[in-house]
């Protein structure tokens, strides 16, 4: 696998990247802020086709409402798809928020334990993931600390819903690969190592659908991930994957 000397411009020649991890507006627990105009200017420089977001208001403060805003943002911009934040700390509407976010067009929903303070060992959290199942949804979750992902990957496995982990570090490499060769519903961003043959690890272990572009721009650095299938040891068809195929594939779309 690793005998291949990649062309370091292959990644440019592919038609439109999918990018399944952005967002936009101020986190409150950083002295920072990324603007829509920030995002833009990062999806125009590198050709994005289309970039999944989501406002941070959503996270921090204000749900429905900035689920909203992250409506508007992707009306007014049409490389934008939306994304919207569920917590279920507010179970009480969660699911009905999760039905409307549908019917007006979104397809994939992030959660944030580990911002918001709620495990995901917790009851709400399955049973709105179920709901998206049944919505025929996708959702986002943070890889975590240690055993995170592989309660994620339990928790979530007989609901017919399609699971990205993401922000893997070097501490769960075993187990992030371990969960591709045992749960099908569970994919991970490409650069979840962050390390040389990330790849081409996923690969091997999940098979060559299951690594998913994801720049978490702007704020991380877009080159970051695109540096990593520059480099990758893979062919040209898995590149393209990794970029723009496996995406569509895990929205239900024809690649």
């Amino acid at each position: 696998m690793r005998d291949a000397q990649p062309d370091r411009q292959r990644v440019m020649c592919v038609a439109g990247i999918i990018d399944m991890v952005t967002s936009f507006g101020w986190d409150r627990n950083r002295p920072t802020e990324w603007s829509l105009a920030d995002l833009l200017a990062v999806l125009a420089r590198h050709e994005v086709e289309r970039a999944y977001t989501h406002s941070w208001r959503a996270v921090q403060y204000a749900g429905p409402e900035g689920n909203d805003e992250t409506l508007c943002a992707c009306e007014e911009h049409e490389v934008l798809r939306p994304v919207a934040v569920l917590d279920p700390r507010r179970y009480f509407d969660c699911r009905e928020e999760a039905r409307r976010r549908v019917r007006q067009g979104f397809r994939v929903f992030r959660f944030f334990p580990d911002v918001q303070g709620w495990s995901v060992e917790a009851l709400p959290f399955r049973k709105i993931c179920a709901t998206l199942g049944e919505l025929g949804a996708a959702a986002i979750v943070p890889a975590g600390a240690s055993g995170q992902p592989t309660r994620i990957a339990e928790r979530t496995a007989d609901l017919g819903l399609k699971v990205l982990l993401i922000g893997g570090g070097y501490s769960i490499i075993g187990e992030i690969l371990a969960l591709l060769e045992d749960f099908p519903h569970v994919y991970t961003d490409g650069h979840v190592m962050d390390s040389p043959f990330a790849i081409e690890a996923i690969i091997e272990f999940g098979g060559e659908h299951r690594p998913i572009f994801g720049s978490n721009s702007p704020d991380r650095a877009f080159e970051a991930p695109l540096l990593v299938a520059q480099h990758a040891e893979i062919s040209d068809a898995q590149r393209a994957k990794y970029l723009r195929g496996n995406a569509l594939a895990f929205l239900g779309e024809e690649a």
